[in-house]
Parts: C-alpha cells; structure tokens; sequence
C-alpha cells in the first residue's frame, strides 16, 4: 500500500492499471458518465421591471386608430429575447405535415414529436416567468391581455373623436402607465376586438363576412368601408344586416385555446348593444365560427 502512494512508484502504476480496469467496463455500458447538470430556472424581480409604450402619446393625432407597441422589461434579464423573436420559442418550427416528408418513417414522426415536445418543455421551464397578465382599460372599456417579459405586444387601437385614454397596469410588478390623447377621427359605429383571457393566445385571426358576403381580413378594406385587422374590425357606417364573426385554424403543433370577442354597436351612445363570443379552438381543427351580429338601420 506504501508503494501505491508513493509518487513516480511501480506501485502507482499497478493501482492506476486497477482503476482503469474497473472503470473501462462501466464507461462502455454508460454507468460513469453523470447526466449534464440542468440550467438553473432564473428568478426575477418584478420591481426592478419597467413598462415601455411607443410611440409617445399626448397632443393630436390625426387618424381613427393608433398602432402601439408595449413591452414590459426585466433588467436583470441573462438571455433577452431578439426583437420580433416568436414569444413562444417555436423558431424554426414548421407545419408542413408528412407532405413535406413522404419518405419519413412513423418511428422518425414520432421522435421528431417527442424531441419537439421536449424542447418546448424546457423552453416552458426556463421561460415560463415571462407569462403575465396585463390589464388594459382603453376608453372605458377593460379587458386583460396575455404579454411575456422582453416581448413586444403589438395593437391597433381605434381612436374615439376627441380625447382618448389608455391605462397598462401589470399585477405582479405594480407597474402602471396612463397616457391621454386628443384625435380628429370619425366615430366607428360597429367593433369588434378581440378580447384576451387567462390562457394561452391563439393561433390565427379575426375574419368578418358582411351582410353582401364580402370578407373582410388582413387589413383589407371593404367596398362598404369595414376593416379588419388580425384581431380587430370597425366598420364607421355599417349596411343593414347580420355580420358573421370567424376566427382562421390554428397550428397543429399549438395548445388548445379560448378566442373570445366583443362586438359593440353604437358604443358610448343609448343605443349602445353588446355582444361577447367565445370558440375553444384545436390546433389543426381549422376555422370557426364565433357568432353573428345584427345590425340595424
């Protein structure tokens, strides 16, 4: 045993050919090699966070809607996202089906499956602190909208004529911002907005067919004067007849998810009408219809 720990000994060679012997076996069946250390989780510090809005409002503006980008910041964040990064981590993702693979066996889908799984799990467990609910009052009318940290939320809000007002208020930090503004626009006697609940956002978008059948997506203006964006549509003077509410298919790969929608008819007047629709949607399902509106002369 002396020889053993002598240095530069023939004993030291003996014990370190024992040692190799003993280990060589368990390396060949996987036995030695530890599993690689997870990444710690970050654990952020919500008031050390900051609410960003551009671009800045106050004073006139000389439009009927007003395109926002809002986005809650962490400053101590180790890995802020790219601006435009997809806020769900499916970068790369495609959904292009077996069509795209004809040659791809079921055992390849089906570790392609899992190895996607995986990976938005972890994804899921390192940046699943970025999930928070924002609070948005916008004229008097409040709803709740689904935003991650380091992420730009995006809206086109329609402007009232005259002075308008928005207030952010984010729970988990206290974080809130108000901004007023003046607007020289008509008045949009129908809307329609989406309205964003406690799970996940869905895939797809808002598409309105008007009471002639012309559709109304996309940002495309309609004979009659309707427009839709991707969650959104105003219409100043809407002909007579029964508006049908559509929301486009979801992604395969996606989660399922609740779409809800308020249409309002002659808001902020007497004669104001409300309506509230809601469609659970499943990834691959396609389109679905949320409801029909009736408008009156």
């Amino acid at each position: 045993m002396d020889d053993l720990r002598r240095p530069g000994s023939h004993g030291q060679g003996r014990g370190l050919a024992v040692i190799r012997a003993l280990l060589v076996p368990l390396l060949a069946l996987g036995l030695a090699a530890a599993p690689p250390a997870a990444v710690r989780a970050y654990r952020p510090d919500p008031a050390r966070w900051r609410m960003e809005v551009a671009p800045e409002l106050g004073g006139w503006l000389s439009a009927d809607t007003i395109n926002l980008k809002i986005k809650l910041v962490d400053p101590g964040d180790p890995a802020p996202p790219r601006e435009n990064a997809d806020p769900y981590g499916m970068e790369g993702e495609d959904d292009e089906g077996e069509e795209a693979a004809p040659n791809r066996t079921p055992a390849e889908w089906k570790a392609r499956l899992k190895a996607q799984r995986l990976a938005q799990a972890e994804y899921q467990r390192l940046n699943g602190w970025r999930e928070r609910n924002l609070r948005v009052w916008f004229n008097g009318s409040e709803r709740r909208v689904q935003v991650r940290v380091g992420y730009t939320w995006e809206e086109t809000f329609a402007c009232l004529n005259g002075e308008n007002r928005l207030e952010l208020f984010e729970p988990d930090s206290g974080l809130r911002v108000v901004r007023t503004w003046w607007a020289a626009a008509g008045r949009s006697r129908l809307q329609v907005v989406q309205i964003h609940g406690q799970d996940e956002a869905p895939d797809g978008g808002l598409v309105v067919i008007e009471p002639n059948g012309d559709t109304a997506g996309n940002w495309r203006k309609t004979p009659s004067g309707g427009v839709c964006g991707w969650n959104s549509y105003t219409h100043a003077n809407p002909p007579a007849g029964t508006y049908t509410l559509r929301w486009t298919g979801a992604r395969r790969y996606g989660s399922p998810a609740t779409v809800m929608v308020e249409a309002t008819l002659d808001g902020g007047t007497e004669r104001e009408r409300k309506w509230r629709f809601s469609h659970l949607m499943i990834p691959g399902a396609g389109p679905a219809t949320l409801g029909t509106v009736d408008v009156e002369d």
